[in-house]
């Protein structure tokens, strides 16, 4: 029992092998039943892959800071489990939903664009948990 926490530790420290796996996870997951149906609706895909793309930094950023939390044991860091757990599930939530329409207009929709917004805050922060400074 001790080495497997042990070799899970050494995994969690690297970030960039807790990614590929999330990434494999996610795409694994969702590729058949969600994806690969919608591949030939136009742009479309692109608002799945937006959504998918979404879950995976918010479910990184959701097992870092719970593996900060087991190793810090603050409130903040709970707090912010919390705060990507429901990015993660709003994500789902929106994922599920848009496989029911499938005509986008890509760059012309402002849900589109805050979807996109979004994306771009919560890849941001994956971002600065991989920087060195």
């Amino acid at each position: 029992m001790i080495l497997d926490m042990f070799s899970y530790q050494k995994f969690s420290e690297s970030k960039a092998k807790l990614l590929t796996v999330v990434i494999i996870g996610v795409i694994g997951s969702v590729s058949i039943p969600v994806l690969l149906p919608h591949v030939y609706h136009g742009n479309h895909i692109y608002h799945l892959l937006l959504h998918t793309a979404g879950i995976i930094f918010s479910i990184f950023l959701t097992i870092l800071s719970v593996n900060s939390y087991y190793r810090l044991r603050t409130k903040k860091m709970i707090i912010t489990s919390i705060a990507f757990m429901t990015f993660a599930a709003a994500e789902i939530v929106q994922l599920i939903n848009a496989t029911e329409t499938h005509v986008y207009n890509f760059f012309e929709s402002p849900s589109e664009i805050s979807h996109l917004m979004m994306l771009g805050m919560i890849a941001l922060l994956a971002i600065a948990i991989f920087r060195k400074d």
